[in-house]
């Protein structure tokens, strides 16, 4: 490591260490509304999605229009 970057490593370490910190905190009190977030947006994207999108080969799905307002 050069001298000069001395400062800027040190200063980054700190920075990390401390969302470390901040991460295990945040996580020991929110712990259940997160686990709660993360398995509501996990329901939202097994969701079915493809009106108005594209098929693989381009065309569009069967009764819709290729410009939808």
């Amino acid at each position: 490591m050069k001298p000069q970057n001395f400062p800027e490593a040190k200063l980054a370490w700190m920075i990390w260490q401390t969302l470390e910190k901040l991460n295990g905190l945040l996580w020991d009190r929110y712990e259940k509304d997160f686990l709660f977030f993360g398995f509501e947006n996990e329901d939202r994207n097994e969701e079915p999605t493809t009106s108005g999108t594209e098929q693989i080969d381009g065309s569009s799905p069967e009764g819709s229009t290729s410009f939808e307002t």
